[in-house]
């Protein structure tokens, strides 16, 4: 078991935490709220557990310079988006630690409040939307409609530590 910190002052940013192998399968979605009215996807993964995605995670965004058809199969389970320039292939921070956002504690809102749009939630699209009580830039919560749900540290930001 760990516990993920900040770097930058040492708070402890989630409780003890377990380490998947392997992103688990996405679940399903209808896109309707939930029993308690959210309008949020199911967790990308289990409370107590994470994951560490080698792929690159949010803004910024760059143009994809490939061939349309084969834009699907460019970055599986990657993210991506579509603007004024076309294709966009995510560019942000590789290696970025996924977990249920209930399994990290007491963020703030990052003070940048473009950051945080997305119609029924944060949006993971502008870059990092949480910091730490000491400021420092550490996570990126998507909690909006238009996908996953789950908060993710940024590599540079967090320190792994044995669980106590």
């Amino acid at each position: 078991m760990n516990v993920l910190s900040c770097a930058a002052c040492g708070r402890a940013l989630t409780g003890p935490v377990r380490q998947l192998d392997e992103q688990p399968p996405y679940p399903y979605w209808d896109g309707l709220p939930d029993a308690e009215g959210n309008r949020h996807g199911p967790a990308t993964v289990p409370r107590g557990t994470y994951v560490v995605d080698p792929q690159p995670f949010g803004a910024p965004f760059v143009p994809y310079e490939g061939e349309a058809d084969a834009y699907d199969g460019i970055v599986p389970g990657g993210m991506w988006m579509f603007d004024e320039r076309d294709s966009l292939l995510a560019a942000g921070p590789r290696g970025t630690y996924v977990l249920n956002p209930l399994d990290v504690v007491e963020l703030a809102f990052h003070p940048d409040t473009s950051r945080w749009g997305g119609c029924c939630g944060s949006s993971p699209y502008k870059g990092v939307n949480r910091v730490c009580s000491c400021g420092a830039e550490v996570a990126i919560l998507a909690s909006d409609c238009s996908g996953g749900y789950e908060t993710r540290l940024v590599p540079d930001a967090v320190r792994v530590e044995d669980a106590p």
